[in-house]
Order: structure tokens, then C-alpha cells, then sequence
């Protein structure tokens, strides 16, 4: 049986959607939202059956005949920058605490925009630092407080007293 790209995306995807649906029920609810018509699981119970219906519609429909190859739709791929930016956010993951948002999103973001190909210095860290400083704005408009990281606590530009 040979399977084409269009199938192996919906097959994926189909994976994806019950492992999502599975762990739906992990969720914890309020108090008194296990009979409420819409709460925390609602959404998430929502996405996983489209993704689910979706997919296996698309799985199980005739086959695109321009959909190439499994292996020709992997065939071209720049296999280099999908590892560079699968390292990037590894080293974010591990250095959000340390450094603290600010300081490990901005890193991130230049490497994810060099990696992509821009180029020019000064863009780089304008446009990685505004939208880092734009998104913790907003985030701290809403009420979410993201600490700095522990390095501003080391230079002494923070104190731990809350």
C-alpha cells in the first residue's frame, strides 16, 4: 500500500486528536463545573472531536492524484533549520528561568528570525526586543505577572522580598 502526503498529514493529525481528546479529561474543573454546560473542558473536548472528524474525513476521502509521494514531500525540506529551530527552543525552555522572560524570549526570537533567513543587526534586535517588551506588557495589562528570571536577582536589580 503506498500512502501519499495528504494521507500521512490526516493519519498525524488523527493521532494527534485522540491523544488530545484522551487527555482532555485531565483537566481539573472548578467546584460545581462537572454539570455546567460549558467549562474548562469544553473547548479543548471541541477541538479534539473536529481535528478528529476533520482528519479522518480527509483520511478516508479518494486520493488527491497531484499529492506527491511520502517521500517526495520530504524531499527539499530545509532539514537544517527545522533542527536549529527544534535547539532554539530547547535552550528557551531551559533558560526562561535563569535568564527570566525578557532576556531568553529576545535570544529566541533573534535566533528563530537569523535562523530564518534576516540578517540586518539592528531589525534583529528591534523587532525581538519590541515584541518581547509588547507581549509582557500586554501580559502584565492583563494581570499576569512573569517574573524577570534569576539573573536580575544576581546583579541585584531585584530583590527576592515579595
Amino acid at each position: 500500500m503506498s500512502i501519499n502526503r495528504d494521507k500521512f498529514g490526516a493519519l498525524l493529525f488523527l493521532c494527534l486528536a485522540l491523544i488530545y481528546g484522551f487527555y482532555v479529561e485531565d483537566i481539573p474543573l472548578l467546584f460545581g463545573d462537572e454539570d455546567a454546560p460549558f467549562n474548562a473542558r469544553t473547548l479543548p473536548n471541541a477541538l479534539a472531536w473536529l481535528l478528529g472528524v476533520v482528519s479522518f474525513i480527509q483520511l478516508i476521502l479518494p486520493t488527491n492524484r497531484e499529492a506527491g509521494s511520502l517521500e517526495h514531500a520530504f524531499r527539499g525540506l530545509k532539514w537544517k533549520r527545522v533542527v536549529i529551530l527544534a535547539a532554539l527552543m530547547v535552550f528557551y525552555g531551559l533558560t526562561i528561568r535563569q535568564l527570566g522572560f525578557p532576556i531568553s524570549t529576545s535570544l529566541f526570537l533573534m535566533g528563530g528570525f537569523y535562523t530564518l533567513g534576516e540578517r540586518r543587526p539592528l531589525v534583529l534586535i528591534l523587532t525581538a526586543v519590541g515584541v518581547t517588551l509588547a507581549f509582557w506588557g500586554l501580559l502584565y495589562a492583563m494581570g499576569i505577572y512573569l517574573t524577570p528570571g534569576d539573573f536580575f536577582y544576581y546583579l541585584g536589580w531585584m530583590s527576592n522580598d515579595a
